[in-house]
């Protein structure tokens, strides 16, 4: 396995114009991507939640 989780330009391009009708420039994809990034700062505690699900889950 190579990633985890995994948003690609195609995906957010995709769901632009699936919701939006068009497409985003190079300048709106940097704006975008800046705006994830912001929004999952908390990834390590998502993270460590789905760990540990997963372990206890398991050891049931």
């Amino acid at each position: 396995m190579k990633d985890i989780f995994v948003i690609t330009v195609g995906e957010v391009q995709h769901l632009t114009n699936e919701k939006f009708g068009r497409y985003l420039n190079n300048e709106e994809l940097k704006q975008v991507q800046k705006r994830v990034q912001f929004g999952l700062e908390c990834w390590e505690e998502v993270t460590i939640y789905a760990i540990n699900d997963v372990i206890s889950e398991n050891e049931k």
